[in-house]
């Protein structure tokens, strides 16, 4: 599967779109996937940085005149210019089967016209403000409805919504941060450049608590880094950093978090790290607001309206309270479980899905699949299966014609199991993932290229049924998604139209 990403980092922008990008790029990359970003050139950017992390990049031009130029960044650019400086990238190169554009500044006249390129289009948005023309939507925030993306996008687009997508990096999946009833370390963090000068006015409000262990991650293009720089110099227990590589290691050994209300607030809530948190761009204030009433941090307000006073008497109040900070833990870790960046990449790469028809070599690899605690759970037949019974159950599955044994594999190994079992017009389908595949989606796909296979190896198929337990909510939802049609708990799906219904 070949993807282009198209995502812009600067001084302005921030680096919080390509960062997030460079999440789910490398989770692709793991599912076998070549991935390659297109940037503008802008002050700030990351190209280097990606290419430096085995990426292709495709440098466009740093900037275009806009139309309106007072809606900062999320302005809209031209799209025909836009359109021509990727042409001028990408002649020589072949088709994707993705772009995702993960940008303010372009909707649904750019997507269209860049289905030149590519077969799908992935949309990564915080706004729903502007058109879509995709095939998939993605907005981890906890202010995403599908009423809001309604009128935005084809019926047929697929959308991933709320904090269970948030493109989180492997390492913030790890041992939830330990609430201390007297906390030692605080980490000040305002995104990738901070050019509103939030961490100054953070070391600021520290002062004060001289028996508090502060590391200061500023970026490198603070615009306070000299005043920060003296003022750290005299406080042995300040670090100031211009770069980190270890942030997730930062923020599991701190017990309080000072920033911004950006990408950092999924990995906050995944390790359950108690957080003081300052809106620097307008389109964190909602998405902020909502995790504050959720209880998943405090929200101080935006960075013109919070005072130096004001966040100094926050965070007193915060390392003060022992139970408020069990509280936001608690409650951030129910919200993000650090798995979204797996779910996307499965949404992205389930149409490339390889279905086989089961042999009898995979004996073993059936028997441990189905013997598995988390498939027995949930199967009608819930017992464990012995090695000789497997062995004639597979021989005479093998040899019966009404009877289709599926096997689905991802470029990183097999995914799961589909059975489907044939009674005249209809058959019962069966499905199970191997282990460590479940929550992440991949059943929806095995569901979909399972359908396309049983169509084609038996063209007079009109129903599909499924049997599942009542307990297993899961497996009800997955049916659900896929269009069958709930009775009790048996799903039917009619596939096509018989002349005398």
């Amino acid at each position: 599967m070949r993807v282009l990403i198209r995502a812009d980092a600067s001084l302005v922008i921030g680096s919080g779109h390509v960062a997030r990008c460079l999440t789910l790029a490398k989770v692709l990359r793991q599912y076998g996937a070549q991935v390659a970003f297109a940037c503008r050139r802008l002050p700030g950017n990351r190209l280097e940085n990606l290419q430096a992390q085995g990426f292709q990049t495709f440098a466009l031009p740093d900037e275009y005149p806009l139309e309106h130029p007072e809606q900062g960044i999320e302005a809209l650019l031209p799209w025909q210019a836009e359109i021509a400086a990727l042409q001028d990238v990408l002649t020589s190169q072949a088709g994707f089967d993705w772009i995702i554009v993960d940008h303010y500044g372009l909707d649904h006249h750019w997507q269209t016209a860049a289905r030149q390129w590519a077969k799908r289009i992935a949309v990564i948005d915080d706004l729903a403000n502007r058109q879509h023309a995709a095939d998939l939507l993605l907005d981890q925030n906890l202010t995403a409805t599908a009423q809001a993306y309604g009128p935005l996008v084809d019926v047929r687009c697929r959308q991933l919504l709320g904090p269970r997508f948030a493109l989180l990096r492997d390492e913030f999946r790890r041992e939830p941060v330990l609430i201390k009833e007297q906390p030692r370390r605080v980490l000040v963090n305002f995104g990738g450049f901070d050019a509103v000068g939030e961490t100054h006015k953070a070391m600021l409000a520290l002062t004060d608590f001289s028996e508090l262990e502060v590391d200061f991650v500023a970026g490198v293009d603070n615009p306070a880094w000299m005043q920060m720089q003296a003022m750290a110099a005299s406080r042995p227990n300040w670090r100031l950093h211009r770069y980190v590589s270890d942030f997730a290691r930062l923020m599991a050994e701190a017990d309080l978090f000072v920033g911004a209300g950006g990408g950092t607030s999924w990995e906050r809530a995944a390790i359950g790290l108690p957080t003081i948190c300052i809106a620097v761009a307008a389109n964190q204030q909602l998405n902020a607001e909502r995790l504050a009433a959720a209880g998943v941090h405090v929200y101080l307000g935006t960075c013109e309206q919070v005072s130096t006073p004001q966040l100094r008497q926050a965070i007193g109040f915060l390392v003060g309270n022992y139970g408020l900070r069990q509280s936001l833990a608690q409650r951030s870790r129910q919200l993000v479980d650090g798995l979204g960046a797996q779910r996307v990449a499965v949404a992205l790469s389930g149409a490339a899905l390889q279905l086989r028809q089961a042999t009898i070599e995979d004996a073993r690899l059936l028997f441990d699949g189905r013997n598995a605690e988390s498939v027995r759970r949930w199967a009608l037949q819930s017992e464990k299966i012995n090695w000789e019974s497997h062995q004639a159950w597979l021989a005479a599955t093998l040899s019966n014609p009404q009877r289709l044994l599926l096997i689905a594999h991802a470029a990183d190994g097999p995914v799961g199991v589909l059975r489907y079992d044939r009674d005249q017009a209809q058959a019962e389908v069966s499905i199970y993932l191997f282990e460590g595949r479940s929550g992440l989606g991949w059943g929806r796909a095995l569901l979909a290229r399972g359908e396309a296979y049983v169509v084609a190896h038996w063209p007079d198929l009109r129903i599909i049924t499924a049997q599942v337990l009542a307990a297993n909510q899961a497996s009800l939802t997955l049916f659900r998604h896929a269009g069958y049609q709930q009775s009790a708990c048996e799903f039917r799906r009619v596939l096509k139209d018989h002349p005398n219904d």
